[in-house]
């Protein structure tokens, strides 16, 4: 019985191996195979295939898979991977995740798209940007102004800190944000709040106003001799 058992056991262990193998992600050696994985049913393969096509910077086939993924952790993965900067293509891609219904996903696009920090039609993503309904998003597109500080990411961030119905942490964080871009259009987006009721606000204010300079000591004339 035992003996029966046994025999039994193995081939039904034998019969489930194909399946096995079936499931196991196959090593994507070539643009082709990632292509062709991302039409998989699998998340991980398509994860795997995000990034090889990223490390190809092929970044049309990634924004033309963009709009069709319905995982949003992958579609995080694929704006996270965008050269904004040197591609149309995924300039384009990053945009549609500006509008995507997913915050994390628009975090995302916050980032990608700050790469072109200074275009017009990039200014006006990331002004929208600014006022999601999501306290992340915007503290996103805050934090990523600060890596291309100039007159369109102090007027960004200006934005926000002016939004007197934004909390009191997001316009904490646009203060701080202003104050860490030292350049003559963020200090007088933070003047504006010199006298602003938040004592951080106005500390970060403080951190970019010049010092008055002490007036200077006038030297005593020697007495005259006699």
């Amino acid at each position: 019985m035992k003996q029966l058992l046994f025999i039994i056991f193995v081939s039904a262990f034998i019969s489930a191996a194909p399946c096995a193998a079936q499931t196991a992600a196959v090593p994507i050696s070539d643009a082709a195979g990632a292509r062709s994985a991302l039409s998989s049913a699998a998340a991980k393969d398509r994860l795997q295939a995000i990034s090889y096509l990223a490390m190809a910077r092929d970044f049309e086939t990634l924004a033309g898979h963009f709009a069709s993924e319905k995982d949003a952790y992958l579609r995080v993965q694929i704006v996270e991977a965008l050269d904004v900067a040197g591609s149309t293509w995924a300039y384009a891609c990053a945009g549609l995740a500006a509008a995507d219904g997913n915050q994390a996903v628009r975090q995302a696009a916050a980032g990608a798209i700050a790469q072109r920090t200074g275009a017009a039609e990039a200014n006006k993503q990331l002004g929208a940007l600014a006022a999601d309904p999501s306290e992340n998003v915007r503290a996103a597109v805050v934090n990523a102004m600060q890596q291309h500080p100039g007159a369109a990411a102090a007027a960004i961030v200006g934005g926000v800190l002016a939004d007197k119905a934004a909390t009191p942490m997001l316009r904490r964080e646009a203060a701080a944000s202003l104050a860490r871009m030292k350049n003559k259009e963020a200090d007088a987006e933070l003047l504006k709040h010199a006298a602003d009721p938040d004592k951080e606000i106005r500390a970060s204010v403080s951190s970019r106003t010049p010092a008055k300079p002490k007036p200077a000591k006038t030297k005593k004339k020697p007495a005259a001799k006699r």
